[in-house]
């Protein structure tokens, strides 16, 4: 299994989520340090060794039955990095059957006249472009295993509009058109492509966005609308995604499951 964004704050609860289970994980991100200490999370309450890329053969102390957790890290907007990462984490863990895409930025707050274009490029070539060379070099592998599963980090956001984050939103309903298209390429090869959409998430990235929105004099108080009265916990939202990486039936494709507490209902 291979996450990326494993550095990211709702990342490192995906792969401490992920790593619960059986399988043999890769981890990657962009920032190596951040990446080396998520891993090292999952070792102290894990049992696991972390296996860094950049010297595979060190010496292992880990017990019989604890999988490997591999480091890789790469940027994902590079296509040739990107393609190559998901090769190599085949190759270390010795085959590959699931990916889960969980990287992601927020990009510009602002208003359309005022948006700078190369923040715009890269919250897209991060959130969306990236997406085509890993799920392009992960179905190559899961197409001559037989199958396999993709689950990709979208959001509520990617479901309805936002003024002043309409780069966002329309990153992430490109990622939603892509993961409802792939369902349909990938289907006949065994290959099942599913979505998280999470609302209002208690992070980080959340908060920036929030602060963001206040500096242009709008609210920042937005747990009130959600019925449940509250965002969600990073933790429900990684266990939405190991559901889909791991549990979910194979019949279920091209799905993106709202986690958002009721406020899209």
């Amino acid at each position: 299994m291979l996450l990326t964004g494993a550095a990211g704050h709702l990342g490192q609860h995906i792969a401490q989520c992920l790593a619960s289970g059986a399988a043999d994980l890769a981890l990657s991100d962009v920032d190596a340090d951040r990446l080396a200490d998520a891993a090292g999370r999952i070792t102290e309450c894990g049992g696991r060794q972390p296996r860094s890329a950049g010297n595979p053969d060190a010496p292992q102390e880990a017990t019989a039955d604890a999988a490997p957790v591999i480091i890789i890290a790469a940027d994902v907007t590079d296509e040739a990095a990107a393609r190559a990462m998901v090769h190599q984490a085949s190759e270390r863990l010795g085959g590959l059957d699931v990916l889960v895409n969980a990287h992601g930025i927020e990009g510009p707050t602002a208003p359309v006249e005022a948006l700078d274009p190369d923040e715009v490029r890269r919250t897209f070539d991060v959130n969306v472009m990236s997406l085509f060379w890993l799920c392009g070099a992960a179905a190559e592998i899961f197409k001559a295993a037989g199958g396999g599963r993709i689950v990709n980090l979208a959001s509520g956001a990617g479901l309805a509009g936002g003024a002043f984050t309409g780069v966002y939103h329309a990153s992430k309903h490109a990622v939603v058109g892509l993961t409802r298209s792939l369902a349909l390429e990938l289907g006949p090869a065994g290959i099942v492509v599913n979505a998280v959409c999470p609302g209002f998430v208690e992070s980080p990235m959340v908060d920036r966005i929030v602060a963001s929105l206040g500096d242009l004099d709008l609210p920042t108080e937005y747990a009130h609308m959600v019925p449940l009265g509250r965002y969600a916990d990073p933790d429900e939202v990684a266990e939405t995604v190991r559901y889909l990486a791991c549990d979910a039936p194979e019949y279920m494709t091209g799905t993106c499951l709202v986690l958002d507490g009721g406020l899209r209902a």
